[in-house]
């Protein structure tokens, strides 16, 4: 309450309504303000360093973190990488074995095909064979010879 009063008593009085009085204006009291305000500054500059600590904390923290991600990311990358090998393979045995399969199933057609082809040209060979030698026959006896 003392302070309060204090700072009341720097200011001399005022005119007020009624007779004319002197202006007041505010006490120079420059020599108290320093020490007032000592322990005001006092506080305020461990709240700032209190700031600075906490802000240079963060910034760590922060970079800790930052360096902790790049890290796992590379290591997620490198993983995927390798990974992606070992797929790559898989996936080119895979439709290499569907070609293979695919060949051997065309394969197998064609030489079904074949076999019945032989089979019907030998069934028909016979008679083909008669046609043709009945026309020769019917020509060598329309030549006369």
């Amino acid at each position: 309450m003392s302070t309060t009063l204090d700072r009341l008593r720097r200011f001399r009085p005022l005119g007020t309504p009624g007779g004319v009085r002197s202006v007041g204006v505010p006490e120079d009291t420059r020599a108290g303000v320093p020490a007032e305000l000592v322990a005001v500054f006092a506080a305020l500059d461990a709240a700032i360093a209190a700031c600075d600590e906490v802000r240079r904390r963060s910034g760590q923290q922060a970079a800790d973190l930052v360096a902790a991600a790049r890290n796992e990311a590379a290591g997620l990358v490198a993983d995927a990488r390798t990974r992606a090998v070992g797929e790559r393979a898989e996936i080119t045995a895979a439709i290499q074995a569907r070609g293979d399969a695919e060949v051997d199933r065309t394969r197998a057609a064609a030489t079904a095909d074949v076999g019945d082809l032989r089979q019907a040209g030998l069934q028909r060979m016979d008679g083909l064979v008669t046609v043709v030698l009945d026309r020769l026959r019917a020509d060598v006896r329309g030549t006369g010879r």
